[in-house]
């Protein structure tokens, strides 16, 4: 306990030590514990116990019930959430996600054969570090494998989405996928029919954020999930994916951004659209959609800049157009994982022009205006967002340096 971070520890040993002066021994289990040994840092703490959940309300004065049917109520202790959950059994995964039945259980030991691995059934005492391996996580750990609970079939069938978790603490932990579970992951591939886009979607976002997102996805596709996620069910084999998971493993560092832009960047002769379309089937939040989008297409212009960049015939306007975009970075760190080994000193050259602009240089102060454009006498209408572009362009590349060129450039626009 002196390794998880204080105000956890603070919290997780006043939770258990009111649960236990009620006579309800309590546990720190999961991920807390599996982080512990790995020296890793938890970043929550998670409780369980043979408490009832109305126990658990009774003995504290500020609670909400996020799974009470399921067992689970989180105590505000301290500006600190505790997630308390009572231990039990479960069965019949009707929808794949939520067991049919919950039966309370008064074991730690019960408790430990409903979870996902092994890994995570270890828990651990707050109040005295007495330390319980039910399912041989610790020597699983230790091996540098993850194996399921139990038999792995039955495992993936109870939820689909651990097949996807599978894959994201084999990559963030550096542990091999124990055979029986690799060969009951592969036949379980259908469980993902009962998996909303919504988890996938979050699961893959951890994914991305997490250690190692290009190995977990290297995962996915070797054990046939990938193919399988909502927008990835891709017309031709499984291994037209191969080349965006070898890009994501090159992408240093990653966010999911590049994550989803890599993943669904489109193929040669495929339109960006589609892709899109695809990405929507996960139902991201609007924002990061387009963000996305936005990344995905200056990464599509910067192919061509590249090339024209590298034959000395692109306009300086052009790239300080694409350089001073908000999605540059990442535009440029999609390509270039996609495409390695091409254009490498264009690419260098063009991240050391970015770094070397001041941000009056990369936005000028506009000399063509909607004031000037008025004052030439130019009819309002579609042509003035046309010159206003142009306008500036002009002055991106030294054409137009100050008002008085500014005011000739438009005058002659005027008498056309």
């Amino acid at each position: 306990m002196e390794h998880l971070p204080a105000e956890l520890a603070r919290a997780a040993r006043a939770v258990a030590g009111v649960l236990g002066a009620a006579g309800h021994r309590t546990w720190l289990v999961g991920g807390a514990v599996r982080d512990l040994a790995l020296a890793l840092q938890p970043e929550d703490a998670d409780l369980a116990s043979a408490a009832r959940p109305e126990e658990v309300e009774a003995l504290f004065p500020s609670t909400h019930a996020v799974g009470r049917a399921f067992g689970t109520v989180v105590v505000h202790c301290d500006g600190v959430d505790v997630q308390v959950t009572t231990f039990r059994a479960e069965e019949g995964y009707d929808d794949a996600r939520r067991p049919s039945r919950v039966r309370f259980a008064t074991s730690l030991e019960e408790d430990a054969q409903r979870r996902d691995f092994t890994c995570n059934a270890l828990y651990l005492d707050p109040l005295n570090d007495e330390f319980a391996d039910p399912t041989g996580g610790m020597g699983d750990l230790m091996a540098r494998r993850l194996r399921c609970v139990g038999e792995p079939h039955k495992r993936f069938a109870e939820d689909g989405l651990r097949l996807l978790r599978l894959a994201r603490l084999a990559a963030q932990n550096d542990l091999a996928i124990e055979a029986a579970t690799g060969a009951g992951a592969r036949a379980s591939l259908e469980s993902l029919r009962g998996v909303s886009p919504e988890r996938i979607y979050a699961e893959l976002v951890r994914m991305a954020g997490g250690v190692a997102p290009g190995r977990a996805a290297s995962l996915l596709l070797e054990l046939g999930v990938l193919e399988r996620l909502p927008g990835l069910n891709l017309q031709g084999p499984p291994s037209a994916l191969a080349p965006r998971v070898e890009a994501l493993g090159r992408l240093d560092p990653c966010s999911p951004e590049r994550f989803f832009a890599t993943l669904f960047q489109p193929e040669s002769g495929s339109g960006l659209r589609s892709e899109l379309d695809g990405f929507w089937e996960l139902r991201p939040p609007r924002s990061l959609h387009q963000r996305v989008e936005r990344t995905l297409a200056l990464a599509g212009e910067l192919a061509s800049l590249l090339a024209d960049l590298a034959g000395g015939t692109v306009r300086r306007s052009r790239w300080i157009r694409a350089v001073r975009a908000p999605e540059f970075e990442d535009a440029l760190a999609v390509w270039s994982a996609r495409h390695p080994g091409e254009l490498t000193a264009e690419r260098a050259q063009m991240a050391q022009l970015a770094a070397s602009l001041s941000s009056a240089q990369l936005s000028p102060r506009l000399l063509v205006t909607s004031a000037e454009l008025e004052r030439s006498g130019i009819p309002r209408g579609p042509r003035w967002g046309v010159l206003l572009r142009a306008g500036e362009d002009a002055q991106l590349d030294g054409e137009l340096t100050d008002l008085a060129s500014a005011r000739a450039w438009l005058e002659r626009r005027a008498k056309e």
